[in-house]
């Protein structure tokens, strides 16, 4: 008994460590720029303190009520993008890797596509589809399906052909054996894609929500609204808020869940 709660103590103050480890630089920044403001070394027009700038958040969150609102428009275009980009690049990675005439035909126009930047094709989608969500949820699905086509082709390429005979003699076929031997062995090439491609996705959505005229509520449109008025405090607002949400993302969701599959399955050790 003894034992385990020298277990649990010893896990809780590693995890007190680890975040004192994140948050530490940060504070050491953030107290290095709160002295340039306030000594007039900077200036406090153009780069307010970070103590202004946390104000300014409390104003946006509790007075005014508007950021809330803000975050989960954007949220709702994110998650609704970056899943339509995970289930499209992973089925059409998985065909065109099982495929290869497929696979010969199309790789010179994966690699094209792959080399655009998703900022590119917000002017084309802007005139094609409009000026409302529909933009900004697909400039994120096109932030992401690409970097996931491309790493899945390659993570189902990997996985060796006696595992996928062996799987065949025991009887799995169709679904099953993408589901119980191509998917868990091509996880160690999809993992990363999927962490880098949420950060694709996050500038994806930020520019599409500047430039889509039609939608009012965004991080993005927050951003670009507020430099009519040149509130900067407002913009870094924003900019904290898309740090902050896209640290949240990879560290809570996408690192937890490469933990619990390809480091649990020792596929994948972490240093």
């Amino acid at each position: 008994m003894g034992n385990g709660e020298d277990l649990k103590s010893l896990q809780a103050k590693n995890k007190v460590s680890e975040i004192g480890q994140f948050i530490a630089p940060f504070l050491v920044f953030g107290l290095f720029w709160e002295i340039m403001v306030r000594s007039g070394i900077a200036n406090v027009q153009t780069l307010p303190a970070p103590s202004m700038i946390l104000h300014e958040l409390y104003v946006l969150i509790g007075k005014k009520g508007v950021l809330q609102c803000h975050i989960y428009h954007s949220f709702y275009r994110l998650a609704l993008g970056y899943v339509l980009a995970v289930v499209a690049g992973i089925t059409i990675g998985t065909v065109l890797a099982l495929q290869k005439d497929l696979r010969d035909m199309f790789s010179p126009v994966l690699s094209l596509l792959i080399s655009v930047p998703t900022i590119a094709w917000i002017p084309v989608l802007l005139i094609t589809m409009g000026l409302g969500d529909k933009t900004v949820i697909t400039a994120v699905f096109l932030g992401g399906v690409f970097e996931i086509t491309y790493s899945t082709i390659a993570g189902i390429r990997s996985v060796h052909q006696q595992q996928i005979n062996a799987a065949r003699i025991m009887g799995v076929r169709g679904l099953g054996l993408f589901f119980k031997v191509l998917l868990p062995g091509s996880l160690v090439s999809i993992m990363p894609a999927l962490r880098l491609s949420i950060g694709y996705c996050w500038r994806a959505l930020v520019g599409g929500e500047m430039l889509s005229a039609m939608i009012k509520w965004g991080v993005g449109k927050m951003i670009y609204d507020a430099r009519f008025w040149n509130d900067v405090k407002v913009m870094l607002v924003g900019l904290i808020v898309i740090a902050f949400f896209g640290v949240l993302l990879d560290r809570i969701m996408l690192k937890r869940l490469e933990h619990e599959t390809v480091e649990k399955w020792g596929m994948l050790v972490e240093r």
